[in-house]
C-alpha cells in the first residue's frame, strides 16, 4: 500500500499462492489506491491483496477498501502484514485476513469459496 516500503513478507507470501497455482500480480512496494484498483480491473483480478508492516501506513488499506465499497467493484480484499490485527481487519471491513504466511493460501481459498457460493 500506498507509503509502505517492506516487502520480505508480501514476497513469500507471492510465492506460497503462486506455488499453490494462483496467478499473483505483484505491483511492488509503495503503491497508491489508484494504481492498485485499475491494475485489478484492467486484469480481471477476482481478490486484491493488501500488505503492510508498519502501523503508519495500516490506513492505506482501509482507503483502499473504501474505495472499492464506493466504486461497487466486483473484487474481495484481503489483508495481512506484521502489524495488522484480525480486529483491525474487521474494523476495516477487509474480506479476508492472513495472520502470516503460513495461512495465507487457506485464507484466500476461503474468500474464493465464500465468492463462488454468492455467484449460484
Amino acid at each position: 500500500v500506498k507509503g509502505d516500503i517492506h516487502d520480505i513478507g508480501k514476497n513469500i507470501c507471492i510465492l506460497m499462492l503462486r506455488n499453490f497455482g494462483y496467478e499473483v500480480i505483484d505491483l511492488g512496494r509503495n503503491v497508491d489506491c489508484n494504481l492498485i484498483l485499475s491494475t485489478a480491473i484492467e486484469k480481471n483480478a477476482k481478490v486484491v491483496a493488501l500488505s503492510a508492516l508498519m502501523t503508519t501506513t495500516m490506513m492505506q488499506m482501509k482507503v483502499v477498501i473504501d474505495a472499492v465499497t464506493e466504486r461497487k467493484l466486483p473484487f474481495k480484499v484481503l489483508i495481512g502484514g506484521a502489524v495488522v490485527t484480525p480486529d483491525f481487519a474487521k474494523d476495516i471491513k477487509a474480506d479476508g485476513f492472513s495472520t502470516d504466511v503460513g495461512t495465507v493460501v487457506t485464507e484466500l481459498e476461503r474468500v474464493l469459496a465464500v465468492m463462488e457460493a454468492a455467484e449460484k
